[in-house]
């Protein structure tokens, strides 16, 4: 078997502790969507389990068809309102927005130290303009942020872009 000759940035444990807020984020997200009576399946695939998960292309979590039209949505866990995405991941969003000619929101659910919900925005990517941020992140991804005010993730506020 072929030794690899690198240090992961993150432990199986760090990289699994991030897990914890997008799955609050995808309970809450799902929640919402369901009392909205929005229309979902999935789309990417978890892959936190895999033994060896390479850098590759990212895939929004779900897939929301509603009246005929659909729109792929990511959801991403947050404990501050640094509205931060790895760039690797914007790119891939971006390259499914175009290959599939359906626009992607990624849904930002703040949760406090306790996990209850605090605040819930949206990021449409064709509309939503973000920057590179200047420095990498402490696991050495590089990430971006969206600067302008992000709308709130509200059923009205979510079929404006559908």
């Amino acid at each position: 078997m072929k030794e690899l000759d690198f240090s992961p940035a993150k432990s199986k444990e760090e990289f699994r502790i991030n897990y914890k807020l997008h799955d609050l984020a995808e309970r809450a997200g799902k929640n919402l969507l369901v009392q909205w009576g929005i229309q979902f399946k999935a789309f990417g695939e978890d892959k936190r389990y895999e033994k060896l998960w390479e850098k590759g292309e990212d895939k929004p979590d779900i897939i929301i068809d509603y009246k005929g039209k659909q729109l792929l949505l990511d959801w991403k866990g947050k404990q501050s309102k640094a509205f931060l995405v790895n760039l690797r991941s914007i790119k891939s969003y971006e390259q499914w927005q175009k290959k599939l000619n359906i626009p992607v929101v990624i849904a930002f659910l703040v949760f406090d130290n306790q996990g209850i919900l605090t605040d819930r925005r949206f990021a449409f990517l064709p509309i939503h303009r973000y920057a590179e941020s200047k420095s990498k992140q402490w696991d050495k991804n590089k990430t971006v942020e969206f600067g302008e005010e992000l709308l709130k993730f509200t059923k009205e506020n979510l079929l404006k872009f559908i």
